[in-house]
């Protein structure tokens, strides 16, 4: 499976360090600060710049007691506080560099470590104790200059240790680890790239947790912007693939609706965020791999269109696409190529500066009726609704949006693919949320969902069918 959720991602490639010839892996697993909510913090060694590498030194900043925190589920394996000098470690043997520290044991095979933590902090305190079971942001103990510290701070760490001794009893550091080979760069969720990089401050906060695989369909409504990789890329690490996108705005804020199934053995790719130039330079990176789209999308982010798309390696039918185009453009092309014989398949359209903008992907016609509408109020999508029915037609694909003070909803209706159909419109969140789960408690699976704003609140509109 290939997945590039955005260009940011080129940046978890492996990463060649100063000094010796050698590279450290990104982590598996995605993980949280490891910091309680709110905590405001400061990088002072990142992956590169930690002596050994690899590693993470970090320290709150602001005054008060800092409490550290899970930075994924997993079972405590290492729990050492029982000491409270600051050492100077330099030249001494491992036997007497004495640090309290926590491992924790992740289910993709990695392991985290916090060190330096106060003394009875985590024992005491947190009431921690070896194969106890956490869940990611709870409580392990206090930001301290235990052991080998140059002063308060957390030192933290992903690695895979050996099966067997993986881990020393004094200072809890990683056995056969020449060239810091069992460690790994630390992927932190809701952080620029995804990393950590010396001098940076970061704010800790909850981050979307591990997907369960196994599902018919993973789906998220309403994802805000700086949670959506976190979901894309823990969907994709339990084995689903994209299978739809949809971008909003609600009080200036861009989020997601995303629909994820399982992803068997067809490569896919997906981007997200990009500008127009961006977006065209990766559709023609792409495409030109072998992969054809399956979804093309548009939104507005300050006051600007932002594309993302979802291409997949199946040997589908022949695609034509476009985007940004004005109405009058997007009509001719339309006309030209429905002539040709292709059908709409997404008709997205982002309004910018008081003008609609299209992005359209068309796909070889295999037969059956459809028709296209793009600029559809409420009540006249629920007459097209019900109209089309009559004709044998439902809705395959809906996209809402905002122009002139109104919204809009472009809508494709066809004949194929038949099947019991669910749809509903003018949803708020929880409304949609019990609409979800009814239907995919019944069997259907989420076709379609678009969002959009009702003045500072979200609306929803989907189409399930089984």
């Amino acid at each position: 499976m290939s997945h590039l959720p955005r260009i940011a991602l080129a940046g978890f490639a492996a990463l060649l360090l100063a000094g010796p010839a050698f590279a450290i892996d990104p982590s598996k697993g995605l993980y949280r600060i490891p910091y309680d909510d709110g905590t405001k913090l400061r990088v002072g060694g990142d992956h590169i710049d930690h002596s050994p590498p690899g590693r993470i030194d970090m320290n709150g900043t602001g005054g008060g007691t800092y409490r550290v925190v899970a930075a994924a589920d997993g079972f405590v394996r290492h729990v050492v506080d029982g000491f409270d000098q600051r050492l100077d470690c330099k030249g001494k043997p491992i036997s007497e560099q004495k640090n309290n520290y926590v491992w924790i044991e992740h289910a993709n095979g990695e392991w985290t470590k916090y060190t330096h933590m106060r003394k009875g902090s985590s024992s005491g305190k947190a009431k921690l104790t070896e194969g106890q079971f956490v869940k990611a942001g709870t409580y392990l103990g206090d930001e301290g200059e235990v052991g080998c510290a140059s002063g308060p701070h957390l030192h933290f760490e992903v690695g895979v240790p050996k099966a067997t001794d993986g881990i020393t009893g004094t200072g809890g550091f990683l056995t056969d680890n020449d060239g810091s080979k069992r460690n790994r760069i630390p992927r932190i969720c809701g952080i620029e790239d995804g990393r950590f990089v010396t001098g940076r401050n970061y704010t800790a906060r909850d981050v979307p947790g591990v997907v369960q695989a196994g599902g018919r369909e993973y789906a998220r409504h309403g994802i805000p912007a700086r949670d959506y990789q976190c979901v894309f890329e823990q969907a994709a690490m339990a084995g689903y693939a994209l299978e739809w996108i949809d971008g909003f705005s609600v009080g200036g804020d861009v989020r997601y609706n995303a629909v994820f199934r399982p992803a068997g053995n067809v490569a896919w790719q997906a981007v997200h965020g990009l500008s127009a130039a961006q977006y065209q330079q990766r559709f023609d990176a792409i495409t030109g791999q072998g992969f054809r789209p399956t979804q093309v999308e548009s939104y507005s982010s300050d006051g600007e269109v932002r594309y993302a798309a979802i291409f997949r390696k199946d040997g589908g039918p022949e695609t034509r696409a476009y985007h940004g185009l004005t109405a009058q453009q997007h009509q001719q092309r339309f006309d030209d190529w429905s002539a040709a014989g292709f059908r709409a398949r997404n008709i997205a359209v982002t309004a910018v500066g008081g003008q609609p903008r299209y992005t359209a992907l068309y796909e070889k016609s295999d037969g059956g009726s459809w028709i296209a509408k793009s600029r559809l109020s409420a009540d006249e999508y629920q007459q097209a609704f019900a109209d089309n029915g009559a004709q044998g037609r439902r809705p395959v694909y809906l996209n809402a949006y905002g122009l002139d003070g109104r919204i809009y909803f472009s809508a494709i209706f066809a004949s194929k693919p038949a099947g019991a159909l669910s749809a509903r419109h003018g949803l708020s969140s929880q409304q949609y949320q019990s609409e979800w789960e009814g239907a995919t408690g019944n069997g259907y699976l989420t076709r379609v969902v678009t969002g959009y704003a009702v003045g500072d609140s979200a609306r929803y509109a989907a189409v399930w069918r089984k």
